[in-house]
């Protein structure tokens, strides 16, 4: 049996009976009774998925992490001015910042869109973890990639998992990323590389506009708990830090 959650724009949910046949669960789940879900974890796999002006160099971690990835990212409250437009071909949008938004985490899946809206307004996905799905014991039980539609899918393998359902849930995100600058852009494109250490800052936006064929409304998530359709961040960078792993 296998079981699956989405984060991003479409979801998708399915499990595999004895027959290795298909069968679509409920778009939505959010907390299962613990009987159920060790059930799901003993019998098979369990799937999750899970949006500074001055360039920094990339920190090699040969001792001890100068990014602490074990915290939980920070979220306060913020005016919603001012707000930031952006040019995006056949028209514009206006990025209004909902919360400041501080998160440190190791880099699972990066993936770079170049073609259409969405990349023009948002041209990176980074699926990131944090607390104990950082521990390299937790790691080799973790396979986590970004798919075409934009979400990000964690699998935890094996019969005897080390973080439990609802821990993994809360633990990682796939953040849509939205560069303050040029320069944001091209440290995000060319130095941030998977299992890096990051902080990210700036803000969880809202997006709303449109283009010559359609209107345009993005709201980010402000919930590390929230799954499915919605639940990814959208992230207005103004500032990154990147520590690389030897």
């Amino acid at each position: 049996m296998r079981a699956g959650v989405g984060m991003g724009f479409m979801p998708s949910l399915t499990r595999e009976n004895g027959a290795n046949e298909e069968v679509m669960m409920p778009a939505i789940i959010r907390r299962d009774p613990p009987a159920l879900i060790l059930v799901f974890v003993s019998l098979a796999f369990v799937f999750l998925s899970f949006a500074c002006s001055d360039k920094p160099a990339p920190v090699s971690s040969g001792g001890k992490s100068a990014i602490n990835v074990l915290r939980d990212p920070i979220q306060e409250p913020c005016d919603p001015t001012p707000t930031y437009q952006k040019q995006i071909t056949g028209g514009s949008v206006t990025i209004t910042p909902v919360a400041t938004y501080r998160i440190s985490g190791e880099v699972m899946s990066k993936r770079k869109y170049t073609s259409g809206w969405g990349a023009e307004i948002m041209p990176f996905d980074l699926a990131l973890v944090w607390g104990m799905l950082t521990y390299p014991h937790v790691q080799k039980q973790l396979i986590i990639k970004h798919d075409s539609t934009r979400m990000a899918w964690f699998r935890v393998k094996g019969d005897d998992p080390p973080v439990d359902f609802d821990y993994a849930m809360s633990h990682g995100s796939n953040n849509h990323i939205i560069p303050a600058n040029e320069n944001i852009r091209k440290i995000v494109d060319d130095q941030i590389r998977i299992h890096d250490r990051v902080v990210l800052e700036g803000y969880l936006v809202n997006v709303e506009g449109r283009n010559k064929e359609q209107g345009i409304t993005l709201k980010s998530s402000l919930s590390r708990e929230d799954t499915d359709r919605g639940a990814c961040e959208i992230i207005y960078v103004t500032g990154v830090q990147i520590e690389r792993k030897k």
